[in-house]
């Protein structure tokens, strides 16, 4: 239904009230009308007033709908995303932590490491991507220091010089922030 024809059925359902409006305020329309044709008028715009009013209000209504529902589409894996990265953190220490030495330690690392790889990409192609802070400059918003380090030669005051932890953004939301070691004066 275009503009038009909604403010038509809108006036044609107003035009009773307008003679009624008329009646309580004390004019018959057939006694004045030199006054009715303003009235009417003014009745009119204040009805396509409202109509545009109300049509505002549901465009918005249905662009934050939209929004909305992008969002929560847009960020739905985040809770599962969140529980799966201490596995990650789990399957990391036990790659470092075994000895390669025997063939048996081989082929048992060998299987983790290609089941790490896999998860890792599995979860990349969903929009995880580990944050890299070493050498950077601390930023607060993806780091959190937990210790402090003299600065040495070659580093920057405030630089990351160690990762502790890994942190993860997921599309464009920090979701675990990395714990680092930070250099200072």
């Amino acid at each position: 239904m275009n503009e038009k024809s909604e403010v038509d059925t809108c006036v044609k359902e107003n035009e009773n009230s307008i003679d009624e409006i008329l009646e309580e305020a004390g004019l018959d329309s057939a006694e004045d009308t030199s006054r009715q044709p303003d009235i009417k008028e003014q009745q009119l715009q204040e009805a396509k007033e409202k109509m545009l009013r109300l049509h505002a209000d549901f465009d918005n209504f249905r662009k934050r709908t939209n929004k909305e529902k992008e969002e929560w589409f847009q960020y739905a894996s985040l809770n599962i995303l969140e529980k799966i990265l201490p596995v990650i953190d789990n399957l990391e220490r036990a790659l470092s932590s075994l000895n390669q030495q025997s063939e048996e330690t081989q082929n048992l690392f060998a299987g983790i490491l290609m089941t790490y790889r896999q998860l890792l990409e599995v979860l990349q192609k969903e929009g995880l991507e580990a944050i890299t802070p070493v050498g950077q400059i601390f930023d607060p918003t993806v780091h959190e220091a937990i210790m402090q380090v003299p600065v040495e030669d070659g580093q920057e005051d405030n630089q990351v010089v160690e990762e502790l932890r890994r942190g993860y953004r997921f599309k464009d939301k920090v979701i675990r922030p990395s714990l680092v070691k930070v250099a200072k004066k």
